[in-house]
C-alpha cells in the first residue's frame, strides 16, 4: 500500500510529463498525438476542479444566507448575480450561440464587470503611491539613489520634451537599467520555474501524492 501511495503517482507523474516534453520536441506524430491527449485531460480536469469550485461556493453562500449568518445580504446578491450571468449564458434562445459570445454576456462583461475591475485598478494607484512614499524615504544612500531616479523619470515623463535632455534620461534609464533588472527577474523566474519542473518530473517533491 505504501508503494502504491508514494511511487505509483510518481511514476506516472514522470512518464506523463516524459511523453509531453517528447512531444514538444520530437517531431514524431505518435508522441505528438499522446502529448495533445495528456494536455486535453488535464484542460478537461482543470474545468471540472472549476466546476467543483463554484458547486462549492454554492454550498457555502446558501448555507449562510439559510443560517442568517453576518452579512449573508452579500452572499445572496453574490449567489444571485452568478445564477443570473449562468442562466444567461447558458440558455441562449434558437438562433443565438451560447455561451461568452452571446451578446448580452457581453455587456454584462463590458458595462458591469469592466467598470468595476477598472475602479479596483484605481484604487490600487493610492496604495502604489503610498508604498512608493514609504520607499524613498531617505534612509541611506540606497534610497537617495532611487529618488534621484524616480524624480529623473518623473521629470522626463512629466517636461514631454520640453526639456529634451531629460526626455533622453528618462529613456536611457528606461532602456538600459531598468531593462537588464527586468530580464534578470524573468531568467530568475523562468530558473526557478524549471528547477521546480525538474524536481517535479524527478519526483523529489510529490504534492500530487499529498
Amino acid at each position: 500500500m505504501v508503494v502504491l501511495r508514494r511511487y505509483l503517482p510518481t511514476a506516472i507523474a514522470i512518464s506523463v510529463g516524459l511523453f509531453v516534453l517528447l512531444a514538444a520536441f520530437l517531431p514524431i506524430q505518435f508522441l505528438d498525438a499522446i502529448g495533445t491527449y495528456f494536455i486535453n485531460t488535464a484542460l478537461l480536469i482543470a474545468a471540472i476542479a472549476l466546476f467543483l469550485g463554484l458547486v462549492n461556493v454554492l454550498r457555502v453562500h446558501s448555507r449562510r444566507i439559510l443560517e442568517r449568518r453576518p452579512q449573508w445580504l452579500f452572499s445572496f446578491v453574490l449567489m444571485a448575480s452568478m445564477l443570473i450571468v449562468l442562466a444567461i449564458g447558458l440558455l441562449a434562445p434558437a438562433g443565438q450561440s451560447a455561451g461568452p459570445a452571446r451578446p448580452a454576456v457581453r455587456w454584462i462583461f463590458d458595462s458591469i464587470q469592466a467598470p468595476i475591475q477598472a475602479s479596483l485598478s484605481a484604487l490600487l494607484v493610492f496604495f502604489v503611491v503610498t508604498a512608493a512614499l514609504r520607499m524613498l524615504r531617505l534612509r541611506n544612500i540606497e534610497s537617495a539613489v532611487m529618488l534621484l531616479i524616480v524624480l529623473l523619470v518623473l521629470a522626463g515623463q512629466v517636461t514631454l520634451g520640453l526639456v529634451p535632455l531629460l526626455t533622453d534620461v528618462k529613456d536611457w534609464i528606461l532602456d538600459v537599467p531598468v531593462m537588464a533588472g527586468a530580464r534578470g527577474i524573468l531568467l530568475g523566474v523562468a530558473l526557478g520555474a524549471t528547477l521546480t519542473a525538474i524536481r517535479l518530473f524527478l519526483g523529489v517533491e510529490r504534492p500530487y501524492s499529498d
